[in-house]
């Protein structure tokens, strides 16, 4: 099992770019050194209170800070972007980093985004699974012909690829059904977001198998998980602690649109303190490293994706919570492990 890094956008702009950019450097220090071998930021374009950069240039920055992790877009929004421009520019990020990046993708849910960029959100699924076959095509070097939702072009032989063939990882976010069937047919793998309750979780990993296993698709080798975490002495100790963080991301999520996107059980509809338990590991580290090793046993769990910043929660707290899971879960869940 390995380990990534989310760098959660938790600033505003009352906070300074360099605080940002030096917290961000900081938590992706302090991975490293406990055995992270994974960094991933998101993408939204405009954000409402939250500042997101753009994950490419970042991800530049980071990978040549750092040269012995992998680096990860978690997610980027395919539908937003021109799958042209999307193939070069992860392309690239590919070659200047040797090879380390993974290309986690999905739908988007913002309307405001949408509106912005001038593109109907009606055709976001068109565009998502037109658009990563037109990617995979240039980065395969492959002639290239589009008509439909990009216009119309025929590109006669790409020569921007990537290092990774026939290329970097493909990670889609889903979690609804259809979105789960669509990334066991389109995708190397799935990519869950926490928004999941736990048995949703369960549920949804056996249709993504299923779904596979009919297509004639072998079985995924990859599946990387997100899930929430706080420890401390309890889970009612944790719950509290976390909550008033949690609650005010959850609200940020459904007033940006993801209320739409969310399937009838998933917790975060009716999210209320009482509630953290039904997609949250909390608790003491060794009842963290259990629920870990369970995933792994379970469903297969190949990448745990760890967030440890909330907004508004102070710095010095970030930076315990993350040497707690990297002091004291981590060995836990590598001791019970078989070498590799």
């Amino acid at each position: 099992m390995r380990f990534g890094l989310l760098l959660s956008a938790v600033h505003d702009d009352h906070t300074s770019a360099e605080v940002q950019v030096s917290e961000h450097f900081r938590l992706t220090e302090l991975a490293v050194g406990y055995g992270f071998d994974l960094v991933m930021v998101g993408q939204h374009f405009l954000p409402e209170g939250l500042r997101y950069y753009q994950p490419v240039p970042y991800l530049a920055w980071l990978g040549t800070a750092f040269p012995a992790i992998r680096i990860g877009t978690g997610i980027m929004l395919l539908p937003l972007m021109r799958p042209v421009e999307a193939a070069e520019q992860i392309a690239t990020l590919d070659v200047v980093t040797g090879g380390r990046v993974v290309f986690g993708i999905g739908l988007g849910y913002t309307d405001r985004e949408f509106e912005a960029l001038g593109i109907p959100r009606s055709q976001r699924v068109r565009r998502l699974t037109d658009g990563l076959g037109i990617v995979r095509s240039l980065w395969a070097g492959q002639p290239t012909e589009h008509h439909g939702v990009f216009g119309d072009f025929v590109i006669k032989h790409p020569v921007i690829r990537p290092v990774q063939r026939p290329g970097p990882p493909v990670w889609l976010a889903a979690q609804a059904p259809a979105a789960v069937r669509r990334a066991a047919l389109i995708a190397d793998a799935w990519y869950p977001p926490p928004f999941l309750a736990h048995d949703e979780l369960r549920r949804l990993a056996v249709l993504h198998a299923d779904t596979r296993a009919a297509a004639g698709r072998p079985p995924a080798t990859q599946l990387p998980i997100r899930r929430e975490i706080f420890i401390a002495g309890t889970a009612a100790e944790a719950r509290a602690e976390v909550a008033p963080y949690a609650l005010a991301r959850t609200r940020t999520y459904l007033d940006w649109g993801l209320r739409g996107e969310l399937g009838g059980e998933t917790a975060m509809h009716a999210e209320d303190a009482d509630n953290l338990d039904r997609r949250f590991l909390l608790g003491p580290p060794e009842a963290i490293a259990d629920e870990l090793l369970s995933l792994h046993a379970d469903l297969g769990m190949t990448d745990f994706v760890y967030r440890c910043q909330w907004p508004g929660m102070p710095f010095t707290q970030t930076c315990e919570q993350l040497r707690r899971f990297g002091e004291e879960v981590i060995p836990r869940v590598q001791a019970a492990l078989p070498a590799a």
